[in-house]
Parts: structure tokens; C-alpha cells; sequence
């Protein structure tokens, strides 16, 4: 910042030794860009001949100020960062004694909407001295000084953002006016947020610079002095003439007659007016020029229609019908020697495709010869005015600076338009409903014609599907007169997929500069039935319960009543068959197929209480039907323990009866429970026999009589008892 300071000190020293006056004028532009980031650009206009080229500044610092308190919110820096000429309408009025360059100075800048919430917005505002010392309707010309002023408004309302860009005005004249002659330029603008835009004319603001200060180091705060208007003239007469100069409120379009020669400022404010309250503002000062031009005289414009003998008169009617003459001959005459025309027309009331124009430019009096220049309009046929009457303006301008002069003839014209028949379009298809099967191919040839021998397009548009994926062959085509298009639609499995598709063929040709389309519609209807398939299990829908040890089998059988493949299958309920040993295997078959199921528990079944299996059939169609599913339910029973009672007494005599002490009514071994060992003992604790076999047998070998006592171990529980002994 220090920096900016020092080179603004340094250039204020620079112009205070220049004492230059350059200033033709400017505006301020405030753009959106994103977010809260803006981009503020200064538009100067630099007079080329009076301005010293040293007192172009190279930057500047601007401020802003809240409206409400003139208190300063923010300055901003900006750079040059554009110089180009100001360019004139006409290249060939270029006078030496007037030249403009447009300098642009830019900057992005943050506009916080925790800071600029002021309900009467703010303004942005830079000062510099001195405006041209030739300027014939302000005192003392060469010490006023130009205040850039914009008005805009805040960025938050009502907690809402508020996104709003300043108008930007058209590009400013560097033409200059002729001594009583009438002089009109667009000074319009656009906005980008679609807000109504009102000018008027206004006093231009002066500020506080002086030719001893003419770049303050920072612009002060608002109110600001206006320049002092010569006698005679002010706010509404800032440029002397009849009329003086005016601006349209809505068109922005600049009009003046002056009646006195000289350099001439005047300002222009551009309102900015969002649902009809004001947001904004934009002021733009700038300079007109008036001279002494070469006298030009004004063209004169008349009309003929053709195979008549008398001229148009305004107010007249030409009636144009379908069997007369369309066109007229227009005669264009200036009093200048070597004087080029220029002709347009322009619609008032109607509008106009293509051009009815012969010519468009040409030369009269050649090397001082009296001739004029001839051009033709001529009405297209299908022109029709539907009873109404249309006005169309006949122009011709010259090319006297600073502007041309010009005369128009305005035509008024009843049409009736040449008969021109619709086109038509009609197919070879036995029915406007067609039923096909799959597998079946459609044909028939679409025939678009034009009565009038014009050219005719054919072509397809599905009305209720998507070409694409579908085996539909139909070129769009076009002939003159008549054009016949083959169709052809293969209905295979994507065709399936639906019931009914409509088909609209259209013929399309050009009425009257108008396309014009007609249609007939073809429906295919799709026969094409399909059952869903059966399934059958012996154990359908029933509850099984399986005794552990057990097993069980079932049969499975699938049929499609319309022969399509089919496709067996099984699948737990929130489990995996194979997890727990059950035994499927898929099978298909067109129209039939058959598969077992075969199931022998284990102990993988204690985890749950019941087995949900579903089995399925899917048939493989086009459109196939959804599976058809059977549902068994097994449930495993786990193996009761029966109550046994070991003998207490066993005789080894043998006789055949009572040998052996052994319990062949244990309880079976079943998964986590498995017989693991037996343990004999005598009274005093000591083993006389021991197995791991359940299906022990012992023989009291070289023990004597008496009771005994066991232990039986499981791998859950154990069993006691005792026995007795006697031989």
C-alpha cells in the first residue's frame, strides 16, 4: 500500500507540472462475478489531440463510501489495463480535429455481505482535473475536473443475497454533430440481471480536483459541486439547439440540432429500477463536437409497381394477389455528383424472412450526370396479410457526415397469399393396427407426396419407445413431388419387452417459408403369450421333521406350457445347502426337467431350529415370467435317550445265561455326547477292568465274588452304579 501511495504522490506531482486537460468523459462498470467477488472497471475517455500524453495515469485508487453516512467502507486499486480508439461510425467522416481513446482501468474486489448490508446502498467514486480548456458551454473549462461517480446497491437484503451488476452502456460516440443539422446517437445500455434501465440528462459532476490538486490522493466523500453551465444553458439545455439535446427515458437515444459550433459536455445518468424501486445508478459524462460540415443535400426515395404506369402515393394500398404482380420498382435520386445510396427496408407491422431486396447499394450522378438509381422489391407469394395492413419502410440514406441523411417511402400493402397445398403421407400397411408374433418381420413402404411438386422428407418418429436396440430399418428421405421409404421391423427378443408401440410417420415439406408436417400412425401390437412354469415337489409346502440318523428324499420337476428352456434350482433360507451336507443339483431343459434332493442331518444341524429350502423353476424367455418357488420346511429331531437299566448281578458259570456283564442299552452316541470309557473297581478302590469300547463284555476273569463297582464315561456325563459278582 505504501507503494501505491508513492506512485500516486509521484504521478499527482507529474500532472500538477503537466496542467494537462485531457478529460473527454467516463463511467464507472461494478460486474458479478462469483460469490461475493466483483470486478470494478473505470472507463476514461482521453482526448488524443488536447490531452498531454503524461497525464495518462498509469492507476488509480478509488473508494467507496456507505450512502447512508458517508463513512468509507473500502478503496480499491486499479490498474490500466486497456487503451483502444474510440472508433467513429463512419470511417470515411473521419476529421482530424477530433480524437478519443478509451482507457480501462479494472480491479476485482470483495464485497462481504457481513460489510455491505447498508439499506441505502453505496457509491464508488473517483476524482480527476481537468477536463478540455476548449469546451464551449461549462466556465472555465480547463480547471473543472470530472467526478467518476456509481451507485450501487447492498449485496445482502432481507438475509437473502442480492446479486446485482451495474448496467453497462453502449460505447460512447466519437462522431461529431454538423452546425444545424440533426445529430441522434444510442447512448442505451444493457443489464445483465435483467433490470429496467431509465436515462435522463443531468448536470456532470466536478468534484473537488483543481488544476493545483488534479488527482486527490483519495477521493472524499459525497455531496459533489457540478460544473458551472455558461449563460444561457443548464441541466435541460446543455447543448444549445432546436431541439437541444435530449435522451428517450427508455431508448437511451441521444438527439440534437445545434445552431452553434464548438466543444459541448453534457452528462447522462442511467437509472437502474429493480420490481419498480431504484438500485442503482450509472452517470457518464462525455463531449459532442460541432462543425461546419460540406453542404450535403437529402436523397429522394419513390416507388412504382410494376406494369403501372403511375407512382406510389403514400397512403395508397397495394393489394397483392395470388395472380398479379408481386414486385416494385424503386427509384432513388440524390443532388450530389458521385453520391453513393445505400437502400434497406424495415417491417413495421409484420415480419419478413429472406430478403425481397434487388440491391442494396449503388451511385448516382456519375462524373456529374443527372441519373438515378433503380432497385426492385419484390413480396414472396406467401406473403398474407390476413385482411390486415402491413407497413414496410423503404430507405435510402447517403453518406454525408457526420450522419447521413436519408428519405423514406412507407408502403401499404393488403397480401393474398399463392395457394400452396400441405403435403401428405400414407402407407402400404394392410391395417392402421398391426398384430405380430416373435419371430415375425413387418414390412410395408411409407409414401410422403406434395401436391405442389415440392420437395417432400419421410421419416420415423416412435412415438412410445426407442429406435435404438430395436431391428427397425427406415432411412429418413426426401424427394421432389413424392418419395416412397421401405420399413422393415425384425420382432425379436428386445420387440418382446413391450405390449403395443405406435408409430408415427411423417411427411414434411416447405409452405410458404414454413415447414409444414402430416402424419398417419401405425400401432404393432405383439401376440405373444406366455405362461409362467409349473413346479412340483412331493413334499411341497409341508413341515418335515427328520429323526437325527434319518434321512430324507424329494423329487423335483419342472414343466413351461409354452416350451421355453427352464432352469431348476434350490436355495436355503438364510443358508447354504451345502453347509449342511443337503444334496441339490441344478438341471434345465426346454419345457421339462426333472432333479432330486436328498438330505441326511448331521450335527451341523444343532445351530438351528428349523430349515426353510425353497425350490425354483425360471424359465428363459424374452419376456420371462417371474419364478415360480415351492417351499419345504425340515425340522431335525434330535435322538431321545432312553432310560436303561444295567444288570446288578452277572453268574460267569457258563451256562449260557448271565455270563457277561456288559449295558447294551447305553445311550447312542449323538454328536457332542460319545461313550468314552468303562472302569470296574473292587471294594477297596482298586480297577480289576477298563475299556473304551461300548460294546464291552467282561467276564469277572480272576476276580472273586462280591460287589464291584463301575464308572461309564461320556464325553458329557458320566454314569455310576454297581454289580455283583458270583460264579
Amino acid at each position: 500500500m505504501k507503494f501505491r501511495l508513492l506512485l500516486l504522490f509521484i504521478l499527482v506531482c507529474f500532472a500538477l507540472s503537466a496542467r494537462a486537460t485531457h478529460i473527454v468523459g467516463g463511467e464507472f462498470e461494478l460486474e458479478h462475478r462469483s460469490g461475493s467477488n466483483y470486478r470494478l472497471t473505470l472507463n476514461m475517455y482521453f482526448d488524443n489531440l488536447n490531452g498531454n500524453p503524461e497525464a495518462l495515469d498509469r492507476d488509480l485508487v478509488a473508494s467507496i463510501y456507505d450512502k447512508q453516512t458517508d463513512e468509507l467502507v473500502q478503496q480499491v486499486y486499479m490498474p490500466l489495463t486497456a487503451s483502444t480508439p474510440v472508433a467513429y461510425t463512419s470511417v470515411a467522416c473521419t476529421n482530424a480535429s477530433l480524437s478519443t481513446s478509451k482507457l480501462v482501468y479494472t480491479s476485482t474486489l470483495q464485497l462481504s455481505p457481513s460489510v455491505y448490508t447498508s439499506p441505502l446502498g453505496y457509491y464508488v467514486v473517483w476524482e480527476r482535473c481537468c477536463r478540455n480548456n476548449v469546451i464551449s458551454n461549462i466556465r472555465s473549462p480547463e480547471s473543472a475536473g470530472q467526478t467518476f461517480y456509481l451507485e450501487f446497491p447492498a449485496v445482502v437484503k432481507a438475509n437473502k443475497p442480492f446479486i446485482n451488476s451495474s448496467p453497462k452502456l453502449f460505447p460512447p460516440l466519437s462522431d461529431y454533430a454538423c452546425v444545424n443539422e440533426l445529430f441522434y446517437y444510442d447512448f442505451s445500455g444493457t443489464d445483465n440481471d435483467g433490470d429496467s434501465l431509465v436515462y435522463e440528462m443531468i448536470t456532470p459532476l466536478n468534484g473537488y480536483s483543481s488544476p493545483g490538486d488534479p488527482l486527490p490522493e483519495f477521493p472524499s466523500s459525497g455531496p459533489y459541486p457540478t460544473v458551472r453551465w455558461t449563460a444561457g444553458l443548464g441541466v435541460d439545455n446543455q447543448i444549445p439547439g432546436n431541439p437541444s439535446i435530449s435522451i428517450d427515458p427508455f431508448t437511451g437515444r441521444l438527439v440534437v440540432r445545434p445552431n452553434r459550433l464548438g466543444l459541448f459536455v453534457f452528462g447522462v445518468r442511467c437509472n437502474e429500477y429493480r420490481d419498480n424501486v431504484k438500485i442503482g445508478e450509472t452517470r457518464r459524462d462525455f463531449q459532442l463536437l460541432v462543425l461546419n460540415c460540406p453542404t450535403n443535400d437529402k436523397p429522394q426515395i419513390t416507388a412504382q409497381m410494376q406494369g403501372q404506369k403511375t407512382f406510389y402515393k403514400e397512403g395508397d394500398t397495394l393489394r397483392l394477389t395470388p395472380d398479379g404482380n408481386h414486385c416494385l420498382d424503386i427509384f432513388m435520386t440524390d443532388p450530389d455528383t458521385d453520391e453513393p445510396l445505400t437502400i434497406s427496408y424495415r417491417p413495421v407491422n409484420f415480419s419478413l424472412t429472406g430478403n425481397i431486396l434487388s440491391t442494396t447499394q449503388g451511385i448516382v450522378n456519375r462524373g456529374g450526370a443527372r441519373d438515378s438509381l433503380k432497385a426492385t422489391v419484390c413480396f414472396p407469394g406467401c406473403l398474407d396479410s390476413k385482411g390486415k395492413t402491413y407497413l414496410l419502410d423503404v430507405m435510402v440514406k447517403d453518406d454525408g457526415c457526420s450522419l447521413p441523411k436519408a428519405d423514406t417511402v412507407r408502403l401499404t400493402i393488403i397480401a393474398e397469399p399463392v395457394p400452396n397445398e400441405p403435403p401428405a403421407i400414407r402407407t402400404t400397411a394392410p391395417d392402421t393396427i398391426l398384430t405380430a408374433k416373435l419371430g415375425d418381420v413387418i414390412s410395408f413402404d411409407a409414401i410422403g407426396t406434395d401436391p405442389d411438386n415440392e420437395v417432400v422428407t419421410v421419416k420415423l418418429e416412435p412415438r412410445n419407445f426407442n429406435l435404438a436396440g430395436q431391428k427397425i430399418s427406415f432411412p429418413t428421405t426426401s424427394g421432389t413431388g413424392s418419395v416412397t421409404v421401405p420399413f422393415r421391423w425384425e420382432i425379436d427378443c428386445p420387440a418382446a419387452g413391450q405390449s403395443s408401440y405406435l408409430l408415427d410417420f411423417l411427411a414434411t415439406s416447405v409452405v410458404c417459408g414454413q415447414p409444414v408436417t402430416k402424419t398417419t400412425t401405425v400401432e404393432v401390437r405383439l401376440d405373444n403369450p406366455n405362461a409362467p412354469p409349473q413346479l412340483s415337489t412331493l413334499l411341497e409346502g409341508k413341515t418335515i421333521t427328520i429323526p437325527y440318523g434319518g434321512s430324507v428324499n424329494d423329487s423335483i420337476f419342472g414343466l413351461d406350457p409354452d416350451v421355453n428352456p427352464i432352469v431348476l434350482s434350490a436355495a436355503g433360507e438364510d443358508f447354504n445347502l451345502a453347509d449342511y451336507g443337503m444334496q441339490f443339483t441344478p438341471a434345465s431343459g426346454n419345457g421339462s426337467a426333472r432333479t432330486a434332493f436328498s438330505w441326511t442331518p448331521d450335527c451341523r444341524t444343532l445351530d438351528r431350529e428349523s430349515f426353510k429350502v425353497n425350490f425354483s423353476v425360471q424359465e428363459q424367455a424374452c419376456n420371462p415370467n417371474p419364478a415360480t418357488i415351492k417351499s419345504v420346511v425340515f425340522l431335525v429331531q434330535p435322538p431321545k435317550s432312553a432310560s436303561f437299566i444295567p444288570a446288578n448281578i452277572f453268574t460267569p458259570n457258563g451256562d449260557g445265561r448271565n455270563d457277561y456283564f456288559q449295558m447294551p442299552n447305553l445311550p447312542p452316541d449323538y454328536c457332542e455326547s460319545i461313550f468314552a470309557s468303562i472302569i470296574i473297581f473292587n471294594r477297596w478302590g482298586n480297577k480289576v477292568y477298563s475299556s473304551t469300547n461300548r460294546e464291552f463284555k467282561w467276564d469277572g476273569r480272576n476276580a472273586t465274588d462280591g460287589v464291584y463297582y463301575y464308572l461309564i464315561k461320556f464325553s458329557d456325563k458320566e454314569f455310576k452304579g454297581h454289580v455283583t459278582l458270583v460264579h
